[in-house]
């Protein structure tokens, strides 16, 4: 299989083009990824829901397309379209904005200056550049001239340069970018990962954020010992010293903080996820309110894929559950997938999965609209771990870690 077809989209950086209707958006689109991706057509609002389109953007690597509706849509969905149009911009990494000749107004200046308060990179791009237009520029005037393009989807025309800059500005970004283990992973380390067999996964198949730890502990010259959780205690005797680090699935937190001696530092994958593509010191804040909650305390259990629910399914059932019996309080709990419900200022708490099928941005523009309504959150590992009384325990690792770089 083709790297571009087995990375994860959690890993790909989103290119999100927006614009007004009829800009060339989807034209656009096929002639950079050199695919039919998107419908085109000189009929307005052809584009209705975001398209994506896994890519690979040569020599970089795989990335994400996303085709918008346009954001001057007033057709009778037009409001719902362009809500659409602004989540898929807030998840973006890097920002086309789409224009066309002798078309540019008071309209542009104040959406480009809306999409630059993100601090998403941000390129303009006047397509039909094989089409004469006025002597007057159709750019907004405070646009650097070294993010602004002139191309031409039909003929290729400058197709090349954009590719060129959007490769530059990905790569800049990928080289300051923290990783899954990063500051915890070294070459010739042990790293034992407590893995239960879930119902989720299919068979013969492990979840994918256990298949990118082991793989990034690998990148990292480290050694993975991978076991169930009822082999724990034998693994560690076949060891001849005691592993680095333990990484343990949520679900098994308990039984591996009581088979994992204290002096071995232990932390769980969600929790590596939190760390990597969320907020971690927010999550901790926040899981302690769940100390808090009363009798009818709205709680919101969000993730962001889909799957099918089995009879012990994590957000459906454990955690739930677990909630609970810990607070003893009878809780109006919500489970959903996908984006966020339409008022989540309803909810005393919202716990987030890891977001594993997600990329940074996008975990962060759903971070950044729980902020904007003062809805506070944390995630499915933060929660399950302080509920079970082991936080401090999983949060030790990335204390030391700080210790030895400030060292």
């Amino acid at each position: 299989m083709s790297t571009s077809q087995s990375t994860p989209r959690g890993l790909r950086p989103h290119i999100v083009l927006v614009g007004k209707c009829n800009a060339g958006k989807s034209l656009l689109l096929n002639a950079i990824s050199g695919h039919d991706i998107a419908i085109v057509s000189p009929t307005a609002g052809t584009t209705t829901d975001p398209v994506s389109r896994a890519s690979e953007l040569v020599p970089f690597g795989p990335v994400v397309y996303v085709d918008t509706a346009g954001i001057d849509d007033d057709g009778a969905l037009g409001a719902a379209r362009t809500k659409k149009t602004r989540r898929a911009v807030a998840g973006a990494d890097i920002l086309l904005y789409v224009t066309k000749p002798d078309t540019w107004s008071d309209d542009d200046d104040a959406e480009l200056g809306r999409l630059r308060e993100s601090k998403k990179p941000v390129l303009v791009v006047e397509t039909h550049a094989d089409v004469p237009a006025s002597d007057e520029s159709s750019f907004s005037v405070t646009d650097p001239p070294e993010n602004r393009f002139r191309v031409s989807s039909v003929s290729g025309i400058g197709i090349d340069e954009l590719k060129l800059t959007l490769i530059e500005k990905l790569s800049g970004a990928r080289e300051t970018q923290k990783t899954l283990l990063d500051d915890l992973v070294r070459p010739f380390r042990v790293i034992m990962m407590i893995v239960p067999i879930d119902l989720e996964a299919p068979a013969g198949r492990l979840i994918m954020p256990q298949v990118q730890t082991i793989r990034e502990a690998l990148d990292g010259d480290a050694m993975t010992v991978v076991v169930k959780e009822r082999e724990v205690s034998w693994a560690l005797e076949q060891l001849t010293r005691p592993p680095d680090l333990v990484i343990t699935d949520s679900q098994v937190v308990l039984k591996a903080a009581g088979a994992i001696p204290d002096s071995v530092p232990l932390t769980t994958f969600s929790i590596l996820f939190s760390r990597f593509k969320g907020d971690l010191d927010l999550f901790v804040k926040n899981a302690r309110m769940i100390d808090s909650l009363r009798h009818g305390s709205r709680v919101l259990i969000t993730e962001t894929c889909s799957h099918h629910a089995h009879c012990d399914d994590i957000a459906r059932v454990k955690i739930p559950r677990w909630l609970r019996q810990y607070t003893g309080k009878d809780l109006a709990i919500d489970v959903v997938g996908g984006p966020f419900p339409e008022q989540i200022d309803q909810y005393e708490l919202v716990i987030h999965c890891g977001a594993c099928t997600i990329t940074r941005s996008q975990m962060h523009a759903r971070l950044g609209e729980a902020r904007s309504i003062e809805a506070p959150i944390t995630n499915y590992g933060v929660a399950i771990s302080h509920i079970h009384g082991v936080l401090e325990r999983v949060l030790e690792p990335f204390v030391n870690a700080e210790r030895q770089l400030d060292l």
